[in-house]
């Protein structure tokens, strides 16, 4: 049952971020976590839904794990060196 809560707050987690970025999607502006961050700030002094409020927080609090992240290059951070090998690696395959 823990499984499932988790799955439904990660969820709800995903969506208050993309509510986020569309957000600053639409009013023109970088979407970065501390964009993200600010933005979530700024839904939260507008929402009077306790249980949002708390969802707000936590995943501000998980996001703001990944702003010294969101100041390097993707390179810099490794974050895509699995996915650039793997597919490196398929395009390799293919060719030969």
């Amino acid at each position: 049952m823990e499984v499932g809560m988790y799955i439904s707050d990660e969820e709800k987690g995903n969506r208050l971020i993309g509510q986020a970025a569309m957000h600053l999607i639409f009013g023109r502006q970088d979407v970065t976590v501390s964009s993200l961050l600010a933005e979530l700030k700024l839904m939260a002094e507008n929402e009077s839904d306790d249980d949002v409020l708390m969802q707000m927080h936590e995943t501000r609090r998980w996001l703001a794990g990944y702003r010294c992240l969101s100041s390097l290059s993707p390179e810099r951070a490794g974050w895509l060196d699995d996915k650039i090998s793997a597919s490196f690696g398929l395009a390799m395959q293919s060719d030969e």
